[in-house]
């Protein structure tokens, strides 16, 4: 017996998101819901090499901790930034805090940019 593969959570929600997206465009495609379990699978593959290589182009981050030594760094769906908190002894496993912007003087991004360096948008605030 195989033993079932673990699928990224982001990947699932990438594939729901591109079939309902299709399903939504033609009425003959059918929604993610709708899919027979071997479209599904056959979807879920593709979303997880389009995510390894999104991961590999350096625009999605790893999906697990990379060393204990690295902590989250998470965008809420209002454009919040967030981090997460590890205290010592851990007080509870899931502390993060509200990442604000310290300081009010701006840089260049052009400048920066030709100094090297790099930046990726994570997202959008409201």
């Amino acid at each position: 017996m195989r033993t079932p593969v673990s699928i990224d959570p982001r990947a699932r929600a990438l594939a729901k998101a591109r079939q309902d997206m299709a399903g939504r465009s033609s009425s003959l495609n059918p929604g993610w819901d709708d899919l027979p379990e071997q479209s599904k699978k056959i979807l879920l593959g593709e979303a997880t090499e389009w995510l390894q290589a999104a991961v590999e182009a350096g625009i999605a981050p790893l999906a697990e901790r990379p060393t204990d030594k690295h902590d989250a760094v998470l965008l809420d769906n209002y454009g919040q930034v967030w981090g997460e908190y590890q205290t010592y002894p851990p007080s509870y496993g899931d502390a993060i805090l509200r990442l604000t912007l310290e300081s009010d003087e701006c840089s260049s991004r052009q400048e920066l940019e030709d100094q090297g360096v790099e930046f990726r948008l994570i997202g959008w605030s409201e």
